[in-house]
């Protein structure tokens, strides 16, 4: 995933993640408004928070479809709601993230006639729901199996700050407490980790037959609570895991890094795709279409 916010009072953030199955260590938060910015740590839990905020921001996120009719998307483990063109949709921050979702989504369906496509979505907040945003969809397109496997949405923060002399890319190191918590979160996640059946992005590979699949997102009940159960999904991970609630992420986050802040000039990220030759290669990815399958273990 690539986050960043628009003017929020001088105080801009972006954060990228790594396709990493790490719920505390595959995020990372920069501060644009910085003298010198570099990439601090940021749970998974903080990012969703981030994500629903109304603050106006951009966003690279993955869809998930699949050949499965109505597929239920309360059923998600590791995916997150949010509204898209009022409409609410299940999403993920990584690719890895859908790929080890898959056990988890409800369908009685033959694994090996499953198939879906992992897209990657471009989305604007434009219009705020309740407390929440609403998002528009700015671009979208499929993505091929060696690219869901090793997307490192990094790159797009490294090309930003790629001119910015105050941009140190220096990676943090874990501390006691982050041992504490990475070992509690591996005991919750252990099974996920470990070669079982389908969920090893390894065996993640297109589909070249020629017959053409009707794919589809994940199904929601029109429930008007469908916003409160996504909410008690994440405090349950968050209780499993023994992660404590928190507020006020940015200003927490950014006060901890003990920095102090200047103006920012970086290019936005939106920007960066149009000014680019990027931004072509996305609209012919537009009308390419990569249907994947799951392979079983060698």
């Amino acid at each position: 995933m690539l986050l960043e916010t628009l003017d929020i009072r001088k105080k801009d953030v972006m954060i990228f993640s790594q396709n990493r199955f790490d719920f505390n260590n595959n995020f990372r938060i920069i501060f644009k408004s910085q003298k010198i910015k570099r990439p601090h740590k940021i749970s998974y839990f903080d990012v969703c928070e981030i994500v629903k905020d109304p603050i106006p921001k951009n966003l690279i996120v993955y869809r998930l479809l699949t050949n499965v009719t109505e597929l239920d998307g309360y059923s998600t483990k590791y995916g997150y709601f949010i509204k898209i063109n009022g409409k609410l949709e299940l999403i993920y921050f990584d690719p890895v993230f859908a790929i080890k979702d898959i056990r988890h989504l409800r369908f009685d369906f033959d694994p090996e006639l499953f198939r879906f496509k992992i897209q990657q979505l471009g989305l604007t907040s434009a219009r705020v729901q309740g407390l929440e945003a609403d998002y528009d969809e700015v671009f979208g397109f499929d993505l091929k199996a060696h690219e869901a496997q090793n997307q490192n949405d990094k790159i797009f923060a490294d090309a930003i700050f790629a001119f910015d002399d105050s941009y140190i890319d220096e990676d943090e190191h874990f501390d006691d407490d982050d041992i504490i918590i990475e070992k509690k979160l591996n005991a919750e996640l252990a099974r996920d980790f470990k070669s079982e059946g389908i969920t090893r992005l390894e065996n993640v590979s297109e589909e070249k037959s020629v017959k053409k699949e009707v794919l589809s997102k994940p199904h929601f009940d029109d429930d008007p609570k469908g916003i409160s159960k996504r909410d008690e999904k994440v405090e349950m991970l968050k209780k499993a895991m023994g992660i404590k609630s928190s507020s006020n992420v940015i200003e927490q986050t950014e006060k901890s890094s003990g920095q102090t802040s200047s103006e920012s000039s970086n290019e936005s990220l939106f920007d960066l795709f149009k000014s680019t030759a990027k931004f072509s290669e996305i609209e012919s990815r537009k009308n390419q279409s990569f249907i994947l399958k799951l392979q079983k273990n060698a």
